[in-house]
């Protein structure tokens, strides 16, 4: 098989399929939660950020804002992209005392814990979406007949391309 660059096609339909709205709505008030509240439990510091840590931030901020419109969405690429932010959020509460912006406190422990909760959170999601997926294809009616073509709806039909 040539290989011609690109997603494999099944990795690109696997990542385009919907996932339910309430567990797309549930991550996303997750990280709003966890996101504020650990903000919150971090203390004033009087230490400027390293240039690396404006960078990673930035980064930060962007893995989250794609992983907000994937929830707004529905898809499962949302889901990953959680993933992926949620590590990004544990390798950044552990950089902070580490750099020396803030020192180490009690504050540090919350702080993991919403990291963590929402890397568990969001690792959660996207195995409930693959197996929640697999059943409803696997408890599926088989039809004996002439069947309806699947109901399309404009963003399915444009995110297809």
């Amino acid at each position: 098989m040539v290989h011609t660059g690109g997603m494999d096609p099944e990795t690109r339909a696997w990542l385009q399929e919907r996932v339910d709205g309430p567990l797309a709505a549930g991550m996303g008030i997750a990280w709003f939660a966890a996101y504020e509240l650990a903000g919150a439990l971090e203390p004033t510091t009087h230490q400027p950020e390293p240039w690396y840590g404006v960078a990673l931030g930035v980064v930060f901020l962007g893995l989250v804002a794609a992983t907000v419109a994937g929830l707004i969405a529905q898809r499962r690429w949302g889901l990953v992209v959680s993933v992926a932010a949620a590590g990004f959020f544990v390798a950044l509460s552990v950089a902070c005392p580490v750099s020396g912006h803030h020192p180490f406190g009690p504050w540090w422990f919350g702080q993991m814990a919403c990291a963590l909760g929402v890397l568990g959170g969001s690792v959660g999601a996207l195995r409930w979406s693959t197996r929640t997926q697999s059943s409803e294809v696997s408890d599926a009616p088989e039809a004996s007949g002439p069947t309806e073509p699947p109901l399309v709806s404009a963003g399915d039909a444009a995110s297809r391309g």
